[in-house]
């Protein structure tokens, strides 16, 4: 018995040890948060390799823990966004889920998207398909795109 109570004794003192040696290496993601979008459109078209969302009216950002900041920007704006910073959407195309609201089940699928472009109130992306159909044409939808590190302030002004 005395054995078992020394070896707990040891097995704590060794873990709280050890979590004092390596406090320091914990990564603080505060000063450079992660940012992901939300597309609602009223209607969609997907011809080829092309997503088109209608009825776009703005793009909804969120930060993952610990910055916590939300809010939304214009189409233009994201758009605007689409190649700046190091780690941007042109050079690392951002997966994507669009999810379409049908009264006959919904349907969903995963995506990598690229080259986004505003038409006459509808924006575009080039897609690649992840094992999913997307229907020809489709009502209410969304579309989640994947993150995106800013280091530098956001939204932008």
């Amino acid at each position: 018995m005395r054995y078992v109570s020394i070896v707990g004794i040891f097995t704590v003192m060794l873990t709280l040890i050890s979590g004092l040696v390596f406090a320091d290496n914990v990564i603080d993601d505060s000063k450079n948060p992660q940012y992901l979008f939300t597309l609602a459109s009223k209607s969609g078209t997907f011809e080829g390799d092309t997503l088109t969302l209608k009825g776009v009216p703005l793009v909804v950002y969120f930060s993952d823990r610990p910055v916590r900041v939300s809010g939304h920007i214009t189409l233009e704006k994201f758009l605007w966004l689409w190649d700046k910073g190091v780690d941007n959407f042109k050079n690392n195309p951002p997966n994507a889920e669009l999810a379409i609201y049908e009264e006959s089940g919904d349907k969903h699928a995963v995506l990598i998207i690229s080259k986004p472009e505003i038409n006459g109130g509808a924006v575009s992306f080039k897609v690649k398909l992840i094992g999913e159909s997307i229907p020809k044409s489709f009502g209410h939808s969304t579309l989640f795109i994947d993150f995106w590190g800013t280091g530098w302030s956001f939204p932008p002004t």
